[in-house]
């Protein structure tokens, strides 16, 4: 068999992954409001931007690695993603720092409701890592090649629509909600949006969504080598090292919480394991069309959240029926997610 002929693009690969660093970021933390004001706040370029892309790389790196890339699987890294409001933040051990307690009660002392299923099982799991994937797998060929057609929210089928509208609406919500201030919704959504869109049709002019060729590995390949998955997972484990001490340590809960959170992470690893390896050659795995709208869903949170501040300020305001039902409703979503697509599809189908 010849070998695999790789062509070097260190300076597009870099811009690649500073892109691809900003969706990962930008998804989860400017549409949950606490990324507000981003581009002009120097934590995100020194702690949380680098989190996000380290977690996201780090993961797929190893979804890759096993062939764990069925959507249950990759659930459960999504899973695994968000168990950093443990450690890093306290969130589900305490709360939000600006809150008294926890949203809607807790699992006995140390794991909030609201925090374990809707922020963790919930909007992690999908939004921090499945969605950008999803992005990723519909815009880059060399994605699409490497994980399943990301059908499940950018199809053309009923499904796929209802919930593509489904996260609109509740995203819209929660981005206007925790972001109510007119000026700041601008200033942090539209050098998002600006950015993505014009990243895109730059690496879009560079050749990113060009078939994968089977001679060459494009600059936007998903895999590194193993010294640059090495890298990240120290780089990651230097984040967590120097976060978990520094970030509320006065809400770190006693040994017996962090031993039942530590705990988490090989039973999540062993139903990963019980699915069903991969090839990335098999019927699951299609070379993506290339989008017509890429980014339309994402204009449509944005434009969601700024008729609602609009409507807000000329006296109409939607946000005491609408926002308490966005937060709420992401409790069933996490507890039907994890027992379907972690436990169902993952455990017992080995989907």
């Amino acid at each position: 068999m010849a070998t695999q002929k790789t062509t070097r693009h260190p300076v597009r690969r870099l811009l690649f992954l500073l892109w691809v660093t900003i969706l990962a970021y930008g998804l989860p933390e400017v549409i949950a409001g606490t990324g507000r004001l981003w581009i002009v706040t120097p934590g995100v370029y020194l702690f949380a931007a680098p989190l996000y892309f380290l977690h996201f790389m780090v993961l797929v790196q190893i979804a890759l690695r096993t062939g764990r890339t069925s959507w249950p699987a990759l659930y459960l890294f999504g899973v695994i993603f968000g168990l950093y409001e443990t450690w890093i933040t306290k969130v589900v051990w305490a709360g939000y720092a600006d809150s008294d307690g926890f949203s809607f009660g807790a699992f006995g002392p140390w794991f909030g409701i609201h925090e374990t299923l809707g922020l963790v099982l919930f909007y992690h799991a999908v939004i921090s890592f499945l969605l950008p994937l999803a992005a990723m797998s519909r815009l880059f060929p060399a994605w699409g090649q490497a994980f399943p057609v990301p059908d499940w929210v950018f199809g053309t089928g009923r499904m796929a629509f209802l919930r593509r509208l489904g996260l609109v609406v509740i995203l819209g919500v929660v981005t206007a909600a925790n972001n109510p201030v007119l000026p700041e919704y601008l200033i942090t959504w539209l050098p998002l949006l600006a950015l993505l869109w014009l990243g895109y049709l730059w690496l879009r002019r560079q050749g990113a969504m060009r078939p994968v060729c089977e001679q060459t590995r494009p600059f936007t390949a998903p895999r590194f080598s193993l010294l640059g998955f090495l890298v990240i997972i120290v780089l990651l484990g230097l984040v967590y090292g120097g976060a978990i001490p520094k970030l509320r340590p006065d809400a770190t809960p006693p040994a017996p919480a962090l031993m039942l959170t530590a705990l988490f992470y090989p039973v999540l690893a062993l139903a990963i394991w019980r699915t069903r390896a991969r090839d990335p050659n098999d019927s699951q795995h299609q070379a993506t069309q290339p989008a017509k709208r890429p980014f339309g869903w994402l204009l449509a949170v944005f434009l969601l959240g700024l008729a609602l501040l609009v409507l807000a300020g000329a006296g109409v305001n939607l946000f005491a029926v609408l926002a308490p039902f966005a937060f709420i409703i992401m409790m069933p979503l996490g507890a039907i997610l994890f027992l379907w697509l972690g436990l169902w599809r993952a455990v017992v189908k080995r989907g």
